[in-house]
């Protein structure tokens, strides 16, 4: 009984988190765009910076880059990712924009380690609000999250528990067996009277 409440308690919580897939892309996608905005703000700052001193902007860059000045490396070292994350970006949020709504929480969790996408998946989980999955591919994912998490729940008790129930069905000890009386060498031998056989009659 206790083990087929776990499951089902695991099932109900994995769906809820599940559920709650699409409505996390939703809001991840709005703060990506303010993230596109501003790196397009710096990346245009860059070029109109180049663009005073008459070079590109790979040019501006590797001069900062071999500056004497430790402190201007390091920021242009830091000035050369603008661009980079800039197109990655926006192909992310081309991506979410153009794919189906239930491919959208794939996406995101594809590119989850990436370094340029951390700090914006920390922020939005800082500032989650979760919403009621109301819509078809919010019941999807609570569904699937639920029959996920009672699928694994239910496999681990499995396995968790066959090893102890072969203990404990080792240390029962057996029922309905005959008692053994087990005889000292110095007792007498038991005795067993065999009957006489009947005298035959006389014809």
């Amino acid at each position: 009984m206790i083990k087929k409440l776990l499951v089902l308690c695991v099932g109900l919580v994995c769906g809820a988190g599940a559920s709650q897939g699409p409505e996390f892309t939703q809001q991840y996608l709005q703060r990506l765009g303010g993230w596109v905005d501003s790196y397009q703000d710096m990346v245009g700052r860059l070029d109109l910076r180049a663009k005073q001193f008459d070079l590109t902007r790979e040019q501006y860059i590797a001069a900062l880059l071999a500056s004497t000045d430790p402190k201007v490396r390091k920021e242009a070292a830091n000035i050369e990712t603008w661009p980079v994350y800039l197109k990655k970006y926006t192909e992310m949020q081309k991506m979410l924009q153009n794919g189906a709504s239930w491919e959208q929480p794939f996406t995101l969790l594809k590119n989850y380690n990436d370094p340029a996408f951390s700090p914006i998946i920390q922020a939005t989980l800082a500032e989650y609000k979760p919403g009621a999955p109301i819509t078809s591919e919010g019941a999807v994912f609570g569904g699937a999250g639920f029959i996920g998490g009672w699928l694994l729940t239910a496999i681990a008790a499995a396995m968790l528990g066959a090893p102890i129930n072969m203990i404990r069905r080792r240390r029962e000890k057996p029922k309905n067996l005959p008692k053994l009386v087990m005889h000292s060498v110095n007792d007498p031998a038991p005795t067993v009277e065999i009957p006489e056989p009947a005298p035959a009659e006389e014809t």
